[in-house]
């Protein structure tokens, strides 16, 4: 019997996720994580790319090669969701083996729309793996529900690979929200909310949220120059389509998440605002970088009652915060944790 081919890099390897549906969260994708793991000695696997009809077949031919070269022991990281069904099906084929399969859980699909098929089909796919990256203990709690041997190490904030801002921040009633807004229907009511002006940023800007007096739209920009570009003293991690709190099924995956743009706001030197009930709300809290509130209308109050040496303080201490996201040293400790 022939020798089975191994392949170079220390027998680690990462599922690089196909260009043509690439996912970016909040600012801080995929792209992050494989550079990061590239720079811990991952080997990316890569599948042939394309439209046409035959590129299935390149791909199913592509897996078998990899699925024939990866020698037992060997690690492989894949970020959930996994969406291309060829890496889906070379899951389930590498879980019957002595594969260390790693899943970063990046997003639950299922959870955040509230699609109890799709959450079936994605808890199916979790059980493949016994070893996981979560954002936090609730995520953590949450997959020991289905698999509770799980191995499981805490990201905690996303690492975010761009220049931290180096200016100074001044305490003012400009609260700053990135992200998806058309996902945030909250928006379109902060005209409700008096004595504030509300800086967006992102895709998916609509009308009533345009028309608000007290909303100003400053459009898409490329991730790594956000940190230095976005207004405002305060950032906010908010979802859903209230804002006076939890609502749909957003609102309740707010618990399970580190939303990305707690990473951007820390990069930012703009202390945060964010929910008691958010997934970041005890790293928020023990770091003393924000303050946490149950609804949106409790901004104005709270503006006024935190002391310009407060926000100083807060500032102060992202610092540090910020080289660590900015290095990548979240991802290394989490899979350092699982060994």
């Amino acid at each position: 019997m022939k020798n089975k081919a191994v392949l170079p890099g220390g027998h680690k390897y990462f599922l690089e996720a196909y260009k043509g549906i690439r996912f970016q969260h909040g600012g801080v994708g995929n792209s992050d994580v494989e550079k990061i793991l590239l720079e811990e000695g991952y080997q990316p696997i890569r599948f042939p790319e394309g439209r046409r009809f035959w590129i299935t077949f390149k791909r199913f031919q592509a897996m078998n090669r990899w699925l024939r070269c990866i020698p037992d022991g060997a690690e492989i990281v894949c970020q959930f969701p996994v969406y291309p069904r060829m890496y889906r099906l070379m899951m389930n084929k590498l879980s019957g083996r002595n594969i260390r399969l790693v899943i970063l859980i990046a997003d639950i699909d299922g959870l955040k729309t509230g699609n109890k098929e799709m959450l079936e089909e994605e808890i199916k796919l979790l059980k493949t793996a016994k070893n996981f990256i979560v954002h936090n203990s609730n995520m953590e709690a949450w997959l020991r529900q289905y698999i509770p041997a799980a191995n499981a190490s805490q990201l905690g904030p996303f690492d975010f690979l761009a220049a931290p801002a180096s200016a100074n921040r001044t305490k003012s009633r400009e609260i700053c929200f990135a992200g998806n807004l058309a996902k945030s229907g909250f928006l379109e009511h902060l005209a409700g909310i008096p004595g504030l002006n509300f800086h967006l940023y992102g895709k998916g800007i609509t009308s009533d949220m345009l028309s608000q007096d007290n909303c100003r739209y400053h459009g898409i920009f490329e991730p790594a120059v956000m940190p230095g570009i976005i207004k405002g003293s305060f950032g906010l991690v908010w979802d859903g389509e209230s804002v006076s709190g939890p609502s749909g099924s957003l609102g309740e995956y707010m618990h399970y998440i580190f939303h990305h743009k707690v990473s951007l706001y820390i990069l930012a030197g703009m202390p945060i605002i964010a929910p008691v009930f958010a997934g970041s709300a005890e790293y928020i809290r023990s770091e003393g970088i924000g303050w946490l509130v149950r609804s949106l209308e409790e901004i104005p109050d709270l503006v006024n009652k935190i002391t310009e040496e407060e926000y100083r303080l807060v500032i102060e201490r992202m610092r540090p915060l910020a080289a660590e996201i900015s290095t990548g040293r979240h991802l290394k400790n989490a899979l350092h944790d699982l060994d």
